[in-house]
């Protein structure tokens, strides 16, 4: 028996693997018109559910707006105005940490 004869080839593999492929295309082709209903009609059953969180970020604009535009202003009315923190951490010299040598004498 000869070895060559029972082995398939590669060129009989390619075939194979491209008559698989084209087939699994024509059936995605013949199907995609059967799937875009599908869609349409999730979205659109999904429109009720987006509503409540629609509202909710509506409220939370309608809220922050004017908190936002009142830090502002009060941030354009007193720039000078800082924390002592950071005024601190905007000091040209560091503060160095003194060690229990120093502070116990």
């Amino acid at each position: 028996m000869n070895a060559e004869s029972t082995a398939t080839s590669r060129a009989e593999i390619v075939d194979e693997l491209s008559k698989w492929t084209v087939g699994g295309g024509l059936i995605v082709l013949v199907l995609f018109p059967l799937a875009v209903p599908i869609l349409v009609l999730t979205a659109v059953a999904l429109v009720p559910l987006l509503a409540p969180i629609l509202a909710l970020g509506l409220l939370v604009g309608v809220v922050a707006l004017p908190v936002l535009l009142a830090r502002r202003m009060w941030r354009r009315a007193f720039p000078a105005r800082r924390p002592a923190t950071a005024a601190r951490a905007h000091s040209p010299v560091p503060s160095a940490p003194r060690s229990r040598a120093a502070a116990s004498s």
